[in-house]
């Protein structure tokens, strides 16, 4: 009789390693992407482009495991199960739901939606995967995409540097004493106004023109990014009934960009953007703090010190000393009295680059929230649009309403908009929204 083989064993990234230690029944550390297609989605050819690309991105064939010291991931060979849309929308994913995996794709109708957890990989790394299924799908359907023009060689092996933990490849030692964990965790912030809903998430979005943000950007000196932070926090100042704190925006920077890898796995780093209470009155005073502070915090130097401040954390004797379990315990007694730390995130994934012919009509990027993190906005750009979605606790849109003002009022006019990207709505009525 032929002897088994053991799985393989990955170790999480260190940038990870907290994600599912944090994780509860109820919140988990979530994003999604949902595309419109321009027909009907065939889910045993979505299932068939799926379980094929699984075999391209390791990294994503796993399931989570409990060690001594910390969760690690083991290889999954199960056949991956494509589910109907539906239900609340960056909802947690139970170990059990998908046969182990810890990604959730679904289709309904013309929609395909991909939700992962967090642990896997960051934003880029999963839209990587996602992109190689819609290609995939559509060779399934008997399309003919012209060229493989932003997706990765699927004909190749995956690469050692694919599955890399690039925080490893480029940290430095720092002593933990010369950690600052109080400008890390940073104040207080404003909050989100609104009611919090109990129904679960609402999920939307607005379309604008990506040629229009970039000369609004343009007109201020300012980069893209620059450009919507500062819209935002302009948004969110004059949302707020009653200023007073001063407004936080985390910003995630792709390292990629900084230090060189093609990791597939979690390569981030997040910069905070604080706006003083008083000290900016009109869009371009944000857009221009904004902009300052991200050529002063998003620098190579800046981030290698968040490298090495992360790996030498997690290195550290105490933590790799005490088990899981009480890991898990501490995490919870913690999080229990933490408050929030920003008002909200955004998340840009920047262009889409896709073949013609995939039939892929439409991008959208959410994260999830939290009661306290009442909003989150995520933004990519497929075409000559940019979608900006919103993912909110809360029942009212009005921050989504007046970002979309102020952006009107820049110039950038938006070309569409949506109640919800074909997940329920606040009220967990499926919204069909043909404009997705």
């Amino acid at each position: 009789m032929a002897k088994r083989t053991k799985p393989k064993r990955y170790r999480l990234d260190v940038s990870s390693q907290f994600y599912p230690i944090i994780a509860t029944r109820k919140s988990q550390s979530l994003f999604g992407m949902t595309a419109r297609m321009d027909a009907p989605v065939d889910r045993a050819a979505l299932a068939a482009a799926v379980n094929e690309a699984l075999k391209r991105f390791p990294t994503f064939a796993v399931r989570l495991r409990k060690g001594y010291a910390w969760y690690y991931f083991e290889e999954n060979t199960a056949e991956y199960p494509v589910g109907e849309a539906g239900g609340r929308p960056l909802r947690p994913i139970s170990g059990k739901e998908r046969a182990g995996y810890l990604f959730r794709m679904d289709c309904k109708d013309n929609l395909i939606a991909f939700e992962v957890f967090h642990a896997l990989s960051d934003g880029l790394g999963a839209l990587e995967f996602f992109k190689a299924v819609l290609y995939l799908y559509a060779v399934r359907c008997g399309r003919s995409p012209e060229g493989t023009a932003g997706i990765i060689d699927l004909a190749a092996a995956p690469s050692e540097e694919e599955a890399e933990d690039a925080f490893y490849r480029y940290h430095r030692r720092v002593r933990l004493g010369d950690v600052q964990l109080k400008e890390l965790m940073g104040t207080r912030p404003a909050l989100i106004e609104g009611t919090l809903s109990e129904d679960g998430y609402a999920v939307s979005y607005g379309g604008v023109s990506v040629d229009g943000v970039r000369a609004a950007a343009k007109s201020m000196g300012a980069s893209v990014t620059a450009f919507m932070c500062g819209a935002i926090a302009r948004a969110v100042h004059n949302t707020q009934s009653r200023p007073s704190r001063d407004i936080v925006l985390m910003v995630p920077v792709n390292l990629r960009e900084m230090f060189p890898s093609r990791t597939l796995r979690n390569f981030v780093n997040f910069v905070r953007l604080t706006f003083r209470h008083g000290e900016c009155t009109t869009l371009a005073d944000f857009v221009s703090s904004a902009a300052k502070q991200l050529k002063e915090k998003a620098t190579p130097d800046e981030m290698a010190k968040f490298m090495s401040t992360t790996v030498s954390t997690e290195r550290s004797l105490p933590l790799r000393l005490a088990p899981l379990w009480l890991k898990i315990l501490a995490a919870r007694i913690v999080r229990f009295f933490i408050k929030s730390r920003q008002t909200l995130i955004f998340s840009n994934l920047g262009r889409v680059s896709l073949p013609e012919g995939t039939g892929v009509r439409r991008i959208v990027f959410n994260l999830n929230v939290s009661k306290t993190s009442r909003v989150n906005i995520g933004a990519l750009s497929l075409g000559d649009e940019m979608t900006v979605a919103f993912t909110r606790s809360v029942r009212e849109r009005t921050l989504e309403d007046e970002l979309f003002a102020v952006l009107e009022g820049a110039g950038v006019t938006a070309v569409c908009r949506s109640d919800s990207v074909g997940q329920p709505d606040i009220n967990g009525t499926l919204a069909h929204n043909t404009s997705l």
